[in-house]
């Protein structure tokens, strides 16, 4: 039996949100490997992301009772309803998982690229605050349905589910208002920075990414009161569709402002060859590399380079030629005194 149009969204959804966050990790990987440092906090966050992305995409794909209406699947096969709302109830809770992830991935990398005590202690409370979304998110899965089993069997006696709809709105609100306060955030530290425009654009690609993200946000949550409970696997396409987009181009986003070097690669002579160039000065002095690493320096690029030096003199060479500098300096003393020269 061919796919229903709801399957197809599901479906769309997941084979373009789930290569393009594998593609964007494999690219942030790539880059550590390239710049020869030891994946960080944020980078492992980013592959915890990821599998929390690919896993909530397995549950929504594999469901397999998108689109179909409660009362049918209840006549011809009632336990993938059952399973249905088995895996909903773990969709909410992975899904949340994986933005946290997120959310903890860019935080901590604000951390490394912008300076200052208070800037660090807002992206500390900020991941706090995600923590707490999480926990909400988990506990409510739990609680709002007495006992936890009535989520997925109705004819348990005396059972009863409170406000899930309005739950599910206020939980997606929390996670929209947490995403724009992470994108606004380092808004006014790169308005006064002085930046080529390669640089702008990436950066400008990055809050780009990161508003749509957003923007998919508040569609998810517009998308919750259409969803009627009673009839789940047919009203709850659009939640749905927005529950695989969300954490996969969440990754997408956590990963783009660490691609270059990788990007440098591939496109050796294109547009990402800017900034510092890590490439060029590790493979010509790896000691200076680990001096630089060691001491946060930055090495100076050198416009011409310096392939010989050779200097003319009337004096015979008395140094033996080697690869360092020799700076030879010649005084001419002549000394007067008020009887004659000495």
């Amino acid at each position: 039996m061919g796919l229903n149009n709801e399957s197809v969204q599901v479906t769309v959804a997941a084979f373009i949100g789930t290569p393009l966050a594998l593609i964007a990790l494999g690219l942030r990987l790539w880059s550590r490997r390239v710049q020869r440092v030891s994946l960080a906090f944020n980078d492992y966050m980013a592959i915890v992301a990821m599998v929390l992305a690919s896993a909530t995409v397995s549950l929504y794909v594999f469901i397999g009772a998108t689109g179909k209406h409660a009362v049918e699947l209840i006549m011809t096969n009632p336990d993938i309803l059952i399973l249905y709302a088995k895996f909903a109830l773990s969709g909410e809770i992975l899904w949340a998982a994986a933005n946290t992830s997120v959310k903890f991935s860019i935080l901590s990398l604000y951390t490394i690229i912008f300076p200052g005590k208070t800037f660090h202690r807002v992206c500390y409370a900020a991941m706090a605050v995600s923590i707490a979304f999480f926990t909400s998110v988990f506990l409510e899965a739990f609680l709002l349905c007495q006992p936890v089993q009535f989520n997925w069997d109705k004819t348990i006696p005396n059972g009863k589910c409170q406000n899930q709809t309005l739950a599910y709105l206020v939980s997606g609100i929390i996670n929209v208002v947490i995403d724009a306060f992470i994108v606004a955030l380092p808004l006014p530290k790169l308005y006064h920075l002085q930046i080529p425009l390669p640089k702008r654009i990436a950066i400008g690609a990055m809050f780009g990414l990161g508003a749509l993200i957003c923007i998919l946000s508040l569609l998810r949550i517009l998308s919750i009161p259409a969803w009627d409970l009673t009839d789940p696997t047919y009203t709850g396409t659009g939640i749905t569709v927005y529950s695989i987009l969300e954490p996969t181009l969440g990754v997408v986003n956590a990963c783009l402002p660490t691609m270059r070097p990788a990007l440098g690669v591939i496109f050796k002579n294109g547009p990402f060859n800017w900034g510092q160039l890590t490439l060029h000065s590790t493979r010509r002095s790896s000691k200076a590399s680990k001096t630089r690493d060691s001491h946060h320096f930055e090495r100076l690029k050198d416009e011409t380079a310096l392939h010989n030096i050779h200097v003319a003199s009337d004096q015979p060479n008395i140094h033996p030629q080697g690869n360092n500098i020799t700076i030879l300096r010649e005084w001419n003393i002549d000394h007067s005194s008020p009887g004659g020269k000495v």
